[in-house]
């Protein structure tokens, strides 16, 4: 069957279809420009009223993929009664086992609760429906009762930039469960009423005594002191953790867990240069780079090592290459070095990866400007408003390259967007002004000007440029005042002067024309000169 529908849809080339109103129409796919909303045309289905605000829409077609985004009415009525968490992996997503929802005492309405297989299950990953809609994301998971907690989305922006930013801890909570795992196989500690409390307790005392007590009562087990130092740092008690920490490492420095554990700490309490360190020392230990390049790369960067940080980067996207936020990560750095063509390259793998990213758009829109490559900047900042219709800076940004494109008529629109925005924007009414001077529109201009200077009466440009339109308009008095506001709020800038001299000379004002053209001469005497002699031929 055949639609015509209202959305975005991703290519697999990472190309963006604008696609417009809900009617019949021919059977075919056509690509228009993003910032043209002619209609478009697509094959497939969709599981949602086209009149809602969201859409699961699966295309078909010789290059496109799917773009899913469901909204929280449309399940799980819809959707089916069995539920599914896939296993990240470096390929695309499997699923593992069914879940079903379980009803808990008491009423949360940001999560749902699910009980089925844990042990495979990552914070950070997406739970779906029988029709393959991502409806939330783990947030907690309880290993001993089979149950799984999940943060519910609430819209389309969220599907994957919440999974992503859980993910990114994802490695931590391995290494964690990686020491849990430890301890367990140690009889003697895992029979304990004080190891049973320290992963299954709720409460922030009754986690800290049970660490406390641990410790006690076997200072000589390194998994004891590694477990206690987990469970703080899970309480943001950082220097006991830290402590901890330490004396698992001192007593056990064979085992690599313990100092991507005391990374953990340090990078919590953001210090850089040490957990390099102890990153480092996991690496010799054994670690690979899928569990600590990532963080490593965030370390290098804060600290200013460009080089080596993309270099983690790179190394851990060969693991991972569906970690978003990694490749916005190298994009930023890349830019930090100067490296655009690099930037584009990173910001738009991540763009493919999640075509709702906003960072991963402004990263490729940005770079794009600083390469003066317009066209592709253009559709960068279009993509990023209709991600972000209301975002005023995304609706500048795109006026100002449309404008580098000569595309005058959509640049003014762009910045009629901005003021409607935000009306007190000075610089979107000075822009809007001086495109409406060039269309013609005069009183347009003119009541956009008057907006930016009241709105800053500093403003030297806005006074400039409106001095000259009263002076198109023969009001020459008002042209006066606004220049000379001008030269107030411009000081060193001579253009004011020029025109008041010249304004003053056309209305035989001589003796103010004599006083401004002393004063141009103090401030350029060779152009005073040329001026002195073009006015002597003039009123001859």
């Amino acid at each position: 069957m055949t639609h015509w529908i209202r959305g975005i849809v991703l290519s697999a080339d990472g190309k963006v279809l604008t696609l417009s109103d809900v009617f019949n129409g021919e059977r075919k796919i056509k690509e228009v420009k993003r910032w043209d909303f002619r209609p478009v045309q697509y094959i497939g289905w969709i599981v949602k009223d086209p009149e809602k605000n969201f859409l699961l829409l699966q295309v078909e077609g010789k290059s496109l993929s799917a773009l899913r985004i469901v909204s929280r009415e449309s399940w799980p009525a819809n959707g089916g009664n069995e539920f599914y968490i896939p296993v990240p992996t470096p390929e695309e997503p499997r699923r593992i086992a069914k879940y079903v929802p379980k009803e808990m005492p008491e009423k949360d309405n940001e999560h749902l609760f699910f009980t089925g297989p844990t042990a495979s299950v990552l914070l950070g990953s997406p739970i779906i429906n029988e029709k393959g809609q991502t409806i939330g994301i783990v947030d907690w998971i309880d290993i001993q009762n089979s149950l799984v907690r999940v943060r519910v989305l609430d819209g389309p922006l969220e599907i994957l930039d919440k999974a992503d930013r859980l993910v990114e801890f994802a490695f931590w909570q391995e290494n964690l469960e990686a020491i849990r795992k430890k301890g367990e196989q140690n009889s003697l500690l895992s029979s304990s009423t004080q190891w049973r409390n320290l992963w299954q307790g709720t409460q922030k005392n009754e986690i800290e005594k049970s660490a406390d007590i641990l410790i006690q009562l076997y200072p000589k087990l390194d998994v004891a002191w590694a477990a206690a130092s987990a469970n703080y740092l899970r309480l943001s008690l950082w220097d006991k953790a830290d402590f901890a920490a330490r004396k698992a490492i001192a007593m056990n420095s064979s085992d690599y867990h313990y100092p991507v554990l005391f990374a953990q700490i340090l990078i919590g309490r953001k210090e850089w240069n040490p957990a390099i360190d102890a990153l480092l020392q996991a690496r010799e230990e054994g670690a690979l780079s899928k569990e600590i390049a990532y963080p490593l790369g965030i370390c290098l960067y804060k600290i200013g090592q460009y080089e080596k940080a993309v270099e983690e980067l790179k190394s851990y996207v060969e693991n991972r290459p569906r970690h978003v936020s990694a490749w916005i990560l190298m994009g930023e750095i890349y830019q930090k070095m100067h490296h655009w063509e690099q930037a584009i390259s990173a910001f738009t793998k991540a763009a493919r990866l999640n075509p709702q990213s906003i960072r991963a758009w402004v990263g490729m829109a940005d770079s794009y400007r600083e390469l003066s490559k317009w066209e592709q900047a253009s559709e960068a900042y279009t993509e990023l408003s209709l991600l972000e219709p209301t975002n005023g800076a995304v609706w500048y940004n795109l006026g100002l390259v449309l404008l580098k494109m000569e595309q005058e008529k959509f640049a003014r629109a762009c910045f009629m967007r901005v003021i409607e925005l935000n009306p007190k924007d000075r610089d979107g009414w000075f822009n809007f002004g001086v495109l409406s001077q060039r269309a013609g529109e005069r009183l347009v201009a003119m009541d956009a000007y008057k907006k930016a200077v009241n709105l800053d009466p500093d403003f030297g440009i806005g006074w400039f440029n409106l001095g000259c339109l009263y002076q198109e308009l023969h009001l020459y008095p008002e042209a006066i005042e606004a220049w000379r506001k001008a030269e107030k709020s411009l000081p060193g800038d001579i253009r004011p002067l020029i025109n008041l001299v010249f304004l003053e000379n056309h209305l035989h004002d001589y003796s103010q024309r004599d006083k401004d053209l002393l004063k141009l001469e103090g401030m350029d005497p060779r152009l005073a000169q040329q001026i002195r002699f073009k006015m002597a031929t003039m009123n001859r």
